[in-house]
Parts: C-alpha cells; structure tokens; sequence
C-alpha cells in the first residue's frame, strides 16, 4: 500500500465518497403498507434470510442477497434508484457496506449502526490492541468513529472519520476512563495514544498531524472499493476534502 501524500494547506477529516450514477435495483413498498417494521425484520431473522428494509420518509427499501425472493410475497415491488435523490438511503447502504468490509478483516463493532437524517454512524475498532499498559495490563485499542453524510450545497457524499479509543482488561472486558484510571494505567494509555510524551506529562502537539498521518489517510486507503449490499460499489478517496479558505 503506497502513502498518501497530502499537499501543503488544511483539510477537513471527510473524504469524498464516489457513489454509482447510474440507477441501483431496490425492492420497494410504500410505507403506509409496511407499518410494522419490526415484525418484518423478525420474519427475515427467523427464516435466516439476508435481506435489510430501511424506511425513508414514505418508502421502505428492501435490498440484500434473498430481497428479491423474500420480499415479493411481503408486498414489495423492484424499482430503480438514484443515489442522489435518496440520500438519506444511499448513506446507510455505503456505510453498511464498509461495515461488511471492515468486520470481515476482524475489525469489532462497539454501537450498532445508527440513522439520523441523512447520516448514518457506527464505530469499529481494530482487531488486535495497539498496546498493552504496564500497569494494570489494560488493552488499547485504536478504532475509527465513521459518518456517512449527504452534503447538499455541493452535492457530494462524504465518510466523516474519527479516531477514537476502547479499553479492556486482559481478559476482554470493556473497561471506561475511570476504570483506567483505577488501574494507575491512564498515563500510559495516552502515551500509547500519542497523546502524552512518553517520559513526561507534557501534551503532544502533533497529536492532530499524526492522527491524519497514521490513523485516517491510511484507514481510507485500506477502503478505497467498498462492495454495497445492495450490488454495485462505492469509492472512498484516499485524500480528504481541503479546507476552502475565503479571499
């Protein structure tokens, strides 16, 4: 994998999402026929079937392997969709499928996916921890906050990603700061972070450069082709959007 290198100047922490133009097959309904959801979401898990139904405003979209066979006798119809018309749709199926992606590499969820407007979020983490604390054996792991949003003034999609940090103890449980903290262990947890200087208590000042660096332009490059579940594939650009600075 080759390094990214970004030109001098500011960037935000999203990254442009390239997302099919051309129409994508969907199993539709209209909402008001489908008013108990989580009774059909039920149904698919008990016949072990994979199809998702996502609702946006007066529609509910079905999609997934068994969608066209499972669905029909539910009421659904096919139909064809722009991705740029339903957006709130397109961000929940691209970041559905950089979930797929990511947990097939071994990569562990901490929150279940979850939709707000037009963005879809969730949080995963690396399989194995970046470091082990001395004190107290507490495990580090690095992960990645992830949003998926439509922006409208620009009409573009983008993956919003953060880095953000789990703790457990050596035999897996999730431990929080305080519980750290505890443990004598939260020092050396920052140190692992690269938030502290090791040796020190003294704040690194690179922490924001070295998050860019070595955690969201190579966490992008290892996603750049993102297999939707709905067929076809998303692109994720292995540089951010720059910051536009006004004259």
């Amino acid at each position: 994998m080759n390094k990214v290198q970004l030109q001098p100047g500011l960037y935000t922490n999203i990254f442009p999402v390239i997302l099919p133009d051309e129409p994508v097959s969907f199993m539709e309904i209209q909402r008001a026929q489908a008013t108990d959801l989580r009774e059909l979401r039920n149904e698919i898990e008990q016949a072990n079937r994979r199809v998702v139904v996502y609702a946006d405003r007066n529609r509910v979209y079905g999609y997934g392997e068994d969608a066209e066979t499972f669905l029909p006798a539910k009421g659904f119809g096919k139909t064809s969709v722009l991705f740029k018309q339903v957006p709130a749709l397109a961000t929940h199926v691209m970041l559905q499928g950089l979930l797929d992606a990511a947990l097939a590499k071994g990569f562990w969820q901490r929150r279940r996916m979850s939709l707000k407007g037009v963005d879809a979020r969730t949080e995963i983490f690396r399989p194995t921890p970046k470091g082990i604390t001395v004190p107290g054996r507490v495990n580090v792991f690095v992960g990645y906050e992830l949003r998926c949003a439509y922006y409208a003034a620009v009409e573009a999609f983008g993956l919003v990603v953060d880095v953000t940090w789990a703790y457990q103890d050596e035999h897996g449980a999730p431990l929080d700061p305080s519980q750290v903290r505890a443990r004598n262990a939260m020092n050396e947890a920052l140190v692992i972070q690269e938030e502290l200087l090791r040796g020190t208590n003294r704040l690194n000042l690179q922490i924001a450069q070295i998050r860019v660096l070595n955690y969201l332009l190579p966490f992008a490059q290892e996603f750049q082709s993102i297999d939707l579940p709905c067929g076809g594939q998303a692109h994720l650009e292995p540089e951010p959007f720059p910051v536009i600075l006004g004259g």
